[in-house]
């Protein structure tokens, strides 16, 4: 099967939300974005599992077990949106999982159905791709992954100890200093 491809430009359009939400926030540029105080901002409802009542799917749905693996899920009443929120996870995780659910907001995809019968997930490659993309270049815009990687290399931080501070998972650091290409920039500034 071939590797999905994000549609020409989506990438520009990525760094284009992280720096004009920053701004609107007031938060720095090269800071990471908080994906709570993001979703407040724009008016968007978390509701994590355990606040509900008690119901058998709720449990599972709170579970670790094989074949159950819930982060999150975009839902809408009318045109006001709000995300459904596995508060079981990892804290860094629930992070992710906002900015990408997020990112399925921003970019108006088209609501699906959570779940299919048998408990699948019911989603279009496209736009998971894109979500994929746009949530962790919100945590981590791209004079942020820049500033991640001269504070790695420069150790003033590990990249554990920049995670930690940061709150945003060490896979997701990683990943955006590499899709910026900050190891190479930093090369070529020097």
């Amino acid at each position: 099967m071939p590797k999905q491809k994000l549609r020409r430009g989506f990438v520009t359009e990525a760094h284009w939300w992280a720096s004009s939400l920053r701004k609107e926030m007031k938060v720095v540029a090269d800071a990471p974005l908080c994906p709570r105080e993001l979703a407040e901002h724009l008016e968007v409802k978390i509701i994590r599992l355990t606040q509900l009542p008690p119901f058998n799917e709720r449990e599972l749905l709170l579970s670790r077990k094989a074949g159950c693996g819930f982060s999150a899920a975009a839902c809408f009443e009318g045109l006001k949106a709000f995300i459904f929120l596995n508060d079981a996870n990892d804290p860094k995780r629930q992070n992710s999982d906002i900015a990408h659910e997020i990112a399925h907001i921003l970019l108006r995809h088209t609501p699906v159905n959570p779940f299919v019968p048998g408990g699948k997930r019911e989603f279009s490659p496209e736009d998971e791709l894109e979500a994929e993309t746009l949530g962790p270049t919100l945590l981590v815009s791209e004079a942020a992954a820049l500033r991640a990687y001269r504070l790695i290399n420069a150790s003033q931080h590990s990249l554990l100890s920049l995670s930690n501070e940061w709150m945003v998972t060490e896979d997701v650091i990683r990943w955006r200093m590499n899709a910026v290409g900050a190891n190479k920039r930093a090369r070529a500034a020097a």
